[in-house]
């Protein structure tokens, strides 16, 4: 099957959002919007997978697993990537295990989807709310993490969902009148990502996840990665927004022709955003830093402020940091949004990658990894396509 090229564009899109948001100085449009908008996606190519054993031509059980298992390697992933630095939070982990709990409601009727959607947007937000206002024990920091973190569960399980309902009722080829959808998808998306700046502009809850709120402010705050009301609503509006756009403006032949390198990055966006993270992190010297937390391995290498101007400095409170009871740990602050490095750093592995995918998708119709996953996947049901040239997906 041929691939969705207006998938392929919001994906490259929203790496090279996210390498903005790891390299460069922060912003809320870097900082939020272009994870988000990777989840979404993510949840779009979870419907195109399960589309066929919905509709008849596949094994159900199996593609259930297909969908676990492929949850489960992003989380491995993610789990890895994280060991191995600490300068970028990975975003993989959290949509891996979007994937192993949603892969149980692929079957249900797309209003039980919606009723889901709506849960999971309104009781979000309230428990982070709860949390702000209650101090909760939560005994274990993973626990905390999952639910409380960067990446705060309920909403990137709200995130992923809003893309499989996108799939269902904007993406999939079954509907007629797709670009009167996908314009309407687009339209609702700016609408709500208006709304909710507006009101943020208005109310001032744009503060960060560590001050102090009452309970209403809590439950509304707008603050990238916060998991509160308008965070929720102005995120998915944006991702909305961008695939309502892009996937249209591919229908015209010479959008698909100009955009052939950002196209190609997207159809192989896990490895651009695996090679992304390790080579970010070699340049600011955070790649393998269990090692240099407790003195074993290299320091980093990089003039201080070099790619952004991350500063290395003591942690105030050692027990905050894996590296626990090491008062010689490090952390890394902000880029400082004067020192103009982190451009180089930043264009330079845009350029390298849209090179490298561009060459590589004129050979494979995979990328690295996803070649890899999807061989370990169908080896485990027992497919039979073991080649990177092989038939990939649509989107």
């Amino acid at each position: 099957m041929t691939r969705i090229h207006g998938l392929d564009l919001a994906r490259a899109l929203a790496i090279i959002g996210m390498m903005a948001a790891h390299i460069g100085p922060g912003h809320p449009v870097t900082e939020g919007y272009p994870s988000v908008l990777f989840a979404v996606l993510a949840g779009v190519s979870m419907g195109i997978i399960s589309r066929g054993s919905l509709a008849g031509e596949g094994d159900l059980p199996r593609t259930r697993f297909r969908l676990i298992l492929r949850g489960v390697i992003l989380v491995g992933l993610g789990a890895v990537l994280s060991m191995l630095q600490s300068s970028i939070l990975v975003v993989l982990t959290a949509i891996g295990v979007s994937y192993i709990l949603l892969t149980p409601v692929i079957t249900w009727s797309t209003r039980r989807l919606g009723v889901l959607l709506a849960v999971l947007v309104v009781t979000g937000p309230v428990l982070v709310a709860a949390e702000h206002v209650l101090s909760f024990s939560w005994g274990d920091h993973a626990v905390a993490d999952l639910f409380l973190g960067v990446y705060p569960l309920l909403a990137w399980l709200a995130y992923t969902l809003v893309g499989l309902l996108i799939h269902r009722l904007v993406v999939s080829p079954a509907h007629q009148n797709q670009t009167r959808r996908q314009i309407w998808l687009a339209a609702i998306g700016l609408a709500l990502l208006a709304g909710t700046q507006l009101l943020i502009e208005l109310t001032g809850f744009r503060v960060g996840p560590n001050d102090i709120l009452n309970e209403f402010g809590a439950y509304l705050q707008g603050e990238p990665h916060s998991g509160g009301l308008l965070d929720v609503l102005g995120s998915s509006g944006a991702a909305m927004a961008v695939i309502g756009l892009c996937v249209p403006a591919c229908r015209a032949a010479s959008v698909v022709w100009a955009s052939y390198p950002l196209r190609a990055m997207g159809s192989m966006s896990l490895t651009m955003y695996v090679v992304h993270v390790v080579v970010t992190t070699i340049a600011n010297g955070t790649f393998l830093t269990v090692y240099s937390i407790y003195g074993c391995g290299p320091q980093p290498y990089l003039p201080e402020g070099e790619f952004g101007g991350r500063m290395y400095t003591p942690l105030s409170d050692p027990l905050d940091f894996p590296g626990a009871g090491n008062p010689d740990a490090l952390v890394f602050s902000a880029p400082d949004a004067g020192e103009p490095d982190w451009l180089w750093l930043l264009a330079a592995q845009v350029i390298g990658l849209l090179i490298f995918a561009s060459l590589w998708r004129r050979r494979f119709r995979r990328g690295p990894l996803e070649w890899g996953m999807h061989r370990v996947i169908e080896g485990a049901v027992g497919g039979t396509s073991n080649s990177p040239t092989a038939a990939s997906p649509r989107g």
